[in-house]
């Protein structure tokens, strides 16, 4: 699932969620920093059930085993002192947003344990005042802290499409300049899935500017989105899985039309079938440096400056044309206004005040408040809403309203100049941490077999390859032992080659016919041979074979062997594949015969012989597999180079 819970999810989670309402809380446990477990003696069905949540990410119910620790971290024990034994009175969603709140019962009242599952979320738990008891982690920003002891503020509040009428609807995607399907998912807080569900289910090209769409589109939008959301009010859900070439790629509350290539496979329950997606998660969160928070304030503080600016810009031409107005209706300004100034001298008032309001060019005046909202129509004959000060003047309004949008001019230009200085630190960092980056990625753990060509076997053996005359002596002089094999293309310009029969860990691993026949390959292939040939011969012979002693009157250069005996043969297709693999849990790329690459990657590419430049191929490659371009080069092949195929990404 590589989508994260949207609000729609989340919905349905919480909906069949209701039957462990009564249910008690049993035991809870924080598997690791990011994940809790919460185990539920469910009271209808007389079973324990789980609550798995990975913050930020995942909840979802489950009767699965787990590994616990045997020590309670001190977050899980401060749970279990507030709610174990506390019965669950409430699961609601807050507003329609990714959050979801348990309330649980004890004697001295309800406490609230708050998961707010979206990026950067959290885990809260509230007393019965909704002040923060603990977060699983400290944030803080410009509108809420969370913290112990402060009150829970929830985030800024999203739109619910539940909620909006067709008015709301049409003025929400008039207000856009974006597309259609970004405009459904951001401004009416669909999500990009299902955003885009209900563009194929209008059938209207997602693509398609804000500004292009007929009235008559946007209205076949609206009954569209409305008959969906209606299956979430009759929660008439039917989970289900979504599977491609046999692999459960995502699931859905609902089959969904746009997924026409997709098999779909009907679950019971949506909640529970999230459990398919426990193990399958994205490359494990680093913590973050102070360096890369401070990016990321800066990011954010930039974001509100635009927003600052184009309110400002906003304020600006609104106050100009709030001014210009007020002088085009003088005539009737300075009528109100003086029926208005005889009013307040008078003592009965009410009767006055209610005869003002019922003027046609007054929305609302009310005296105690010091509001005056007057309807006057500009140059075009629109009709704006301007809000005067009923003890100035005409004059004085109009003045007041220029000297406003003066003022929002004058911040406009000290808001662009604090714009200038941010995006200038956040370049700086981001290039101090592009150096920092490329520090890491030289200084990260090396395997003694880098220092040569290698690959892993499927079988699972190191095989190295000498790269020039006194790496191919020393391989063989110091690491060809006694149950190895050696390896050698029949062609001059190849490298020694040796399989170990150990895998990575040291441990002894005997050598098969396919690791054998795979080292073959693997000398062919970065040999002479890959400028010259499609296919070539190899051949393995056992280390007694090989001799550094030549014949009588003989010579060796460095690097070449004396091979006496039987060699045995095997016809190799001159190709490679190149692909980012794991071991030890750190990724390394690895350059070798396609079966081997493939067995450890999903993510790879096929080579052979081509035009194009290696170090244009080795450029692309780095950005694929995050790495340094020398890197990538070391495990390419001698030569120019033909990108056959590429499995599990796409160049862009």
């Amino acid at each position: 699932m590589k989508r994260g819970l949207s609000s729609f999810d989340i919905y349905v989670i919480v909906s069949e969620l209701q039957d462990l309402k009564g249910s008690y809380i049993d035991k809870i446990y924080q598997l690791t920093r990011d994940e809790l477990l919460i185990r539920i003696n469910n009271k209808k069905i007389r079973q324990k059930e789980i609550i798995f949540v990975r913050n930020g990410e995942l909840l979802f119910r489950t009767q699965k085993k787990f590994d616990v620790p045997k020590k309670p971290s001190t977050f899980a024990m401060t749970l279990r002192k507030y709610l174990l034994n506390g019965r669950i009175s409430e699961i609601v969603q807050h507003e329609f947003d990714r959050i979801i709140k348990f309330k649980i019962a004890k004697k001295e009242g309800d406490y609230t344990l708050v998961f707010e599952l979206f990026a950067n979320g959290n885990i809260i738990l509230l007393d019965p005042d909704e002040k923060i008891i603990l977060p699983l982690i400290k944030q803080h920003w410009a509108h809420r802290t969370l913290k112990s002891h402060e009150v829970y503020v929830s985030p800024p509040s999203q739109i619910n499409p539940f909620n909006l009428d067709q008015e709301e609807f049409i003025d929400l995607l008039k207000k856009s300049k974006k597309d259609l399907v970004r405009t459904l998912a951001v401004k009416a807080n669909l999500g990009g899935a299902y955003a885009e569900e209900i563009c194929f289910r209008a059938d209207i090209d997602k693509n398609t500017q804000i500004q292009e769409l007929s009235d008559e589109s946007i209205k076949k939008i609206y009954v569209t989105l409305k008959k969906f959301l209606d299956i979430f009010k009759e929660k008439t859900f039917r989970p289900t899985f979504v599977k491609k070439e046999g692999k459960t790629i995502d699931i859905l509350p609902i089959p969904f039309q746009s997924y026409a290539e997709s098999e779909f496979v009907k679950i019971d329950s949506f909640s529970r079938g999230l459990q398919e997606f426990v193990d399958v998660r994205k490359t494990k969160k680093q913590e973050k440096s102070k360096h890369q928070m401070k990016i990321e304030k800066l990011q954010r503080q930039l974001l509100q400056q635009r927003q600052t600016m184009d309110d400002f810009k906003k304020k600006i031409v609104q106050k100009k044309i709030e001014g210009d107005i007020i002088y085009l209706n003088f005539q009737s300004c300075q009528e109100l206004l003086q029926d208005i100034t005889l009013l307040l001298q008078q003592k009965e008032k009410e009767e006055k005040i209610r005869r003002i309001n019922e003027k046609d060019m007054v929305k609302n005046f009310d005296p105690t408040s010091n509001e005056l909202i007057v309807l006057l129509q500009d140059d075009k004959r629109k009709t704006r809403e301007v809000k005067l000060d009923f003890r100035k003047t005409v004059s004085e309004n109009a003045e007041n309203a220029y000297r406003a949008s003066k003022k929002f001019r004058e911040k406009l230009k000290g808001v662009q100049e604090a714009l200038k200085n941010t995006k200038n630190e956040i370049k700086t960092l981001e290039e101090k941490d592009t150096i920092k980056k490329e520090k890491e990625i030289k200084s990260e753990k090396q395997f003694w077999f880098e220092r040569f060509r290698w690959f892993i076997s499927t079988g699972g053996n190191i095989v190295i390859a000498g790269k020039d005359a006194k790496s191919n002596e020393q391989i063989v002089k110091k690491y060809l032992k006694g149950g190895d094999r050696y390896v050698h293309a029949d062609i001059h310009g190849a490298p020694s080659c040796v399989v170990k029969s150990m895998d990575i860990n040291d441990k002894k691993t005997s050598i098969s016919e396919k690791t054998l026949e795979e080292a073959c390959l693997f000398a062919a292939s970065y040999s002479k041979a890959w400028r010259q040939f499609g296919e070539a011969q190899a051949y393995w012979v056992l280390p007694e074979q090989v001799s550094k002693t030549p014949q009588s009157g003989e010579f060796l250069p460095k690097g070449a062997f004396v091979i006496r005996g039987k060699r045995n043969y095997y016809k190799c297709k001159i190709e490679v594949a190149v692909g980012e693999i794991e071991i030890n849990d750190t990724n390394k790329v690895m350059g070798g015969p396609l079966e081997s690459v493939k067995a450890r990657s999903d993510k790879y590419v096929i080579l052979k012989s081509g035009v194009t430049k290696k170090s244009v191929v080795a450029s692309k490659l780095s950005e694929v597999f995050n790495a340094s371009t020398p890197d990538i080069e070391r495990v390419l092949p001698p030569g120019d180079i033909n990108i056959v195929k590429t499995i599990g990404f796409e160049f862009k």
